[in-house]
Order: structure tokens, then sequence, then C-alpha cells
């Protein structure tokens, strides 16, 4: 998004799936995990949006333990994390629609920004 010529914001994306929006946040490190700075800009974009709007954030290396630990503070703003066997699973099964609604009703019904699809329980 620009706003007087400038960028003010970027996203990866949206996706809308049976009432959800979300925006979607990816990050492909070889070496490292992914740390809290990627999800509290993702938190201030949400902010920026419909209250209903819902984060995702993909990692291939997964996330540290400060970030799942203050993940759970994002809320209000929901931001689902997904690591990188959850998203291969995911895309193996061809079922990640299903696969993102299951993490939502988690977060929903439990609080687990962090559920993971792959084990049924957080990460």
């Amino acid at each position: 998004m620009t706003l007087f010529d400038e960028v003010v914001e970027q996203i990866d994306g949206a996706v809308h799936w049976l009432g959800l929006s979300c925006l979607v946040e990816s990050k492909d490190f070889a070496d490292k995990t992914v740390d809290i700075t990627p999800i509290a800009k993702l938190r201030n974009q949400l902010l920026r949006r419909p209250a209903g709007t819902v984060g995702l954030i993909f990692s291939r290396t997964g996330f540290t333990n400060a970030a799942v630990s203050l993940s759970y503070f994002s809320l209000p703003q929901a931001i689902l994390m997904w690591n990188g066997a959850e998203l291969k699973y995911a895309l193996e099964q061809e079922k990640i629609c299903e696969l993102l609604t299951l993490k939502y009703r988690a977060c929903v019904e439990e609080g687990l920004p962090n559920y993971n699809v792959i084990e049924g329980d957080i990460q």
C-alpha cells in the first residue's frame, strides 16, 4: 500500500474462505527460526483492518520460543502460526482450507494461535 507515493505497508497476500478474511505473511529463512518481529508487524497491520480479520504467518523453519509465547498477546487480533511441516502436510493432503478452519477453531475455542494441525495440539 502506498500513501503520498511512499510505500507504507507490504503484505504477502489475502485469503478468503467461508467467511474468514485473512492477511498473509510468509518467511522462508534457511538458517533461523522466525522471531517476534514479523508477528508484531502483522498485528499492527490487523489493527488497521476490520475486527474479524485474521493473520496467517507461515515459516518454513518455525518460530522462536519467544515468538510463540508472545503470539498469545496478539489476541484479540488472531494470528495463526503455520510451520513448514504443517504447510507441507496441508498441501500434500490437499486440505489447506479445512486445516485453516481447524486452526481458527482452536484459536477461538482454546485461545491457541499455534495449534499444530498434524499433531492436533499446540506446538
